[in-house]
């Protein structure tokens, strides 16, 4: 873990005097709600500060975030994303805090668990025999198919840390992920796969045998919709042009996209299905909070290439696995998926500052 904890006290003293004396405008009765939001505000940012220590780039996001809450517009939408930023940072802290490469085993058991028992739910409900749990298109526990397809694509990494006689178990949920014919979670699978074989193995073939997978996959079991995501996405990025530099605030993208002409408000509707977001959470992130998500984003990615090394490979096969299904989808709108994302990027940080500590005492010595 690192230590560079000198500045976390005056910033939790400077958050706190900025709770505790700074008053904004308010309208009459509503001084005390305004209370509890400097509060919150505070909050956010000492959070922030804490995580710097351990990864700036998530600090930095939450930073953007709670001031995308406040700026161009506060409202309900706004501080609901808000708060699951925040919620999940908190969640972030938690496994970086009190988890290191020596007790990891329990994250990827539990991973395990959760795989097994929705991908058990999945064929129960394949069957017809899930009971209460019965839908006419298997989710496991889920809202809809996509979603149970990214929980099981999310868990998938945790089985290879399993020992060869026991990497069977890996069918299981992949049986589950093939039942619901999602093919971005193959897609997304497959260049997980790709990625695992060639940076362990150097197996640059796999790329030629996941391509024709995916077209075969693609062209016999499920074609996506992916002319209605193109048609999102181009309406996100003409409606972009207008408030690029700071977006047009976290979680609202449903709300620009749901007023109608008279005021009243209506869902986006295409093929007969509500749009609630634009099924790329890059996108929406960037309509949301403007140009300083990219500078974070491309940071990120930068930064772990920069530091990536074999030793890594699990989290990093998991971060390539749930970068591929966001850029298509909206896992990180959805509580259980974002959950495991984000203990993959803690697991990450984890394995990549043990590197760090090993390289400061070879250093020493």
């Amino acid at each position: 873990m690192r230590h560079n904890n000198n500045h976390i006290p005056t910033v939790l003293m400077a958050m706190m005097f900025f709770a505790v004396v700074y008053r904004g405008p308010s309208l009459p009765g509503e001084i005390r709600e305004w209370f509890s939001v400097f509060f919150e505000i505070a909050l956010s940012m000492g959070l922030a500060a804490i995580i710097w220590n351990y990864n700036k780039w998530i600090s930095s996001f939450l930073i953007l975030v709670t001031v995308s809450m406040f700026y161009p517009c506060y409202g309900l939408m706004g501080y609901l994303a808000g708060k699951a930023v925040f919620n999940g940072c908190l969640w972030y802290l938690f496994i970086v805090m009190f988890f290191s490469v020596h007790n990891l085993n329990t994250i990827y058991k539990t991973l395990r668990v959760f795989a097994y028992f929705h991908a058990a739910i999945v064929i129960l409900q394949k069957l017809g025999l899930a009971g209460l749990f019965s839908v006419p298109h298997p989710t496991g526990l889920m809202a809809n198919p996509l979603e149970v397809s990214a929980l099981l694509c999310f868990c998938l990494p945790a089985f290879l840390v399993l020992k060869r006689k026991s990497l069977w178990l890996i069918l299981i949920p992949l049986s589950g992920i093939v039942i619901v014919k999602q093919f971005l979670g193959i897609a997304s699978l497959g260049a997980g796969a790709v990625f695992y074989a060639v940076l362990v193995y150097r197996a640059y073939w796999t790329i030629g045998v996941v391509v024709a997978l995916s077209a075969v996959w693609w062209m016999f079991l499920d074609a996506p919709g992916i002319e209605h995501r193109f048609f999102v996405w181009k309406k996100t990025l003409v409606a972009l042009k207008q408030h690029w530099i700071m977006g047009s605030g976290i979680g609202h993208w449903k709300t620009v996209f749901t007023i109608m002409p008279n005021g009243m408000f209506r869902v986006m509707e295409i093929d007969g299905k509500a749009w609630m977001t634009t099924h790329n959470d890059f996108l929406q992130v960037l309509f949301e909070t403007g140009i300083g998500s990219v500078i974070i984003f491309l940071g990120y990615y930068i930064d772990v290439a920069r530091k990536a090394t074999k030793g890594m490979v699990l989290p990093l096969t998991a971060l390539v696995i749930i970068s591929a299904y966001s850029g298509c989808s909206f896992p990180m709108h959805i509580a259980p998926t974002a959950t495991i994302a984000v203990t993959w990027l803690a697991i990450l940080d984890i394995t990549l500052t043990q590197k760090e500590n090993l390289k400061c005492q070879m250093t020493k010595q």
